[in-house]
């Protein structure tokens, strides 16, 4: 029997489930997120989670920018096949600006949040886990 993966490494980062359940996207130093990555991220998330939809965490530290087509897709109607709920966890003054721009530019299809603590970040998104996610195989630590 295959066992589907934890994790995947895209051209730009890093998807994988974390300990919770929850989807955890990571970036390369000084990315910048063009229509493609989001597409290829989403094609990751349904490559580690065939036929359910979870929340996720985007740590966005090391994305320098975001293009306009980007977040327009990443708050599309198709982005809610993929996701439950989503989450911006801001490290810096650059990625603050990124994210209030986002969300005020962009409703989204799904709940949506910025955080700045990564541990007040899961808790929330654990929260737009199924019941039967909440109980089920848990993915890799984190």
């Amino acid at each position: 029997m295959d066992e589907k993966p934890k994790s995947i490494s895209t051209k730009k980062g890093q998807v994988y489930i974390n300990k919770h359940g929850i989807l955890i996207q990571t970036y390369h130093e000084n990315t910048d997120l063009t229509l493609e990555d989001a597409k290829a991220d989403f094609e990751s998330y349904s490559d580690l989670c065939k036929d359910c939809k979870l929340p996720v965490l985007i740590e966005m530290e090391n994305v320098r920018s975001v293009e306009r087509e980007t977040r327009a897709y990443y708050s599309s109607e198709e982005a809610k096949n993929y996701i439950t709920a989503a989450a911006l966890l801001i490290t810096n003054p650059v990625n603050r600006i990124i994210g209030n721009f986002y969300m005020g530019l962009n409703k989204t299809a799904f709940p949506f949040r910025l955080f700045t603590e990564k541990k007040k970040t899961i808790q929330w998104l654990k929260k737009h886990l199924s019941a039967k996610q909440k109980n089920g195989t848990k993915g890799s630590t984190n």
